[in-house]
């Protein structure tokens, strides 16, 4: 779906849509806003309608739904995030990135002759930099990855790079406003029964949730939309905003259908009808608009 059929077709919502809009402009503290919603409410298009509300801001945004089966590390997310927001505001990341992910070459007494070179990650002499410029002023990321046997190595590299992500970051929104989309956030759990942190959940909650709540990251504003979403305690409080998303009622579908859809020959009656099929539910009374306006248009034809 198109943005501009999303204005096209855009019911209802416009609470939520009011909500969002006083978080994005600096109206509100709620600068997280939380989205729980059984499937088929709505929450993917509302996502999208917010996405097109920042971009009108000039507000860069970054959007990331986890049905998407990918398994998200550190350097996945910030890559993502980095690459959404606008390359050319994170140079020293990607030259972090690189640092930390590119082979090194290191010269040991440890072969037959007691000489030798032996190739392995992350060794700090005689380091190797892989192709930085990447032109229009972006540098260049060679897209490898970190990789050691030892975890503590991996997690100290990690906390670099995240150290250095956040301080781009912090720099880009103090010039503009930002914001970060998360759809289908419950496949972040690795249980169905209780919410058990995902390692891409673990990263957003206690670095990027965290800095907004204690006021590091001004002008960002992250929306978690999901069927679950894992608890907040009481210290949150301030800046948590929920936005509940409602069954459309009859006026709402009456509006969507004859109003959005151009379907304006539809009774009453014809109303009634589609509202009893869908029970108020956006993604079927989307589909049913989506046959209806088709079956319209062919008939159009025809009559020409």
């Amino acid at each position: 779906m198109t943005t501009r059929s999303l204005q096209e077709l855009f019911v209802d919502r416009l609470r939520q849509l009011d909500r969002f809009r006083r978080s994005l402009e600096g109206a509100s503290d709620r600068r997280i806003i939380l989205i729980s919603a059984t499937a088929g409410m709505g929450k993917s298009w509302l996502l999208n309608q917010f996405a097109y509300e920042a971009r009108q801001h000039n507000a860069p945004v970054a959007l990331i739904d986890f049905s998407d089966s990918q398994a998200y590390d550190v350097l996945a997310l910030v890559r993502r995030f980095r690459d959404s927001l606008g390359a050319e505001h994170f140079n020293r990341l990607t030259a972090e990135i690189n640092d930390a992910t590119a082979p090194r070459i290191v010269f040991n007494d440890s072969g037959p002759a007691g000489g030798g070179v032996a190739v392995g990650d992350n060794v700090q002499a005689g380091d190797i930099r892989i192709g930085d410029v990447a032109g229009r002023n972006i540098i260049k990321d060679n897209l490898f990855i970190v990789q050691s046997d030892n975890p503590l190595l991996i997690q100290a590299l990690e906390d670099r790079i995240t150290q250095v992500f956040f301080q781009c970051l912090q720099d880009l929104v103090v010039q503009q406003r930002a914001l970060f989309l998360f759809d289908t956030y419950e496949s972040n759990s690795q249980s169905s029964e209780s919410w058990v942190a995902s390692k891409a959940d673990r990263w957003i909650m206690r670095e990027l949730l965290s800095r907004i709540r204690d006021g590091q990251l001004p002008n960002t504003v992250v929306v978690l939309a999901g069927r679950r979403l894992p608890e907040f305690g009481v210290e949150w409080g301030k800046v948590i905003g929920r936005l509940e998303l409602e069954l459309f009622t009859i006026e709402d579908v009456g509006q969507y259908l004859r109003e959005n859809r151009g379907l304006a020959n539809l009774s009453d009656q014809d109303v009634q009808t589609l509202y009893n099929a869908v029970q108020g539910n956006p993604q079927l009374l989307g589909i049913i608009g989506d046959n209806l306006e088709q079956t319209n248009r062919a008939t159009d034809e025809d009559d020409w």
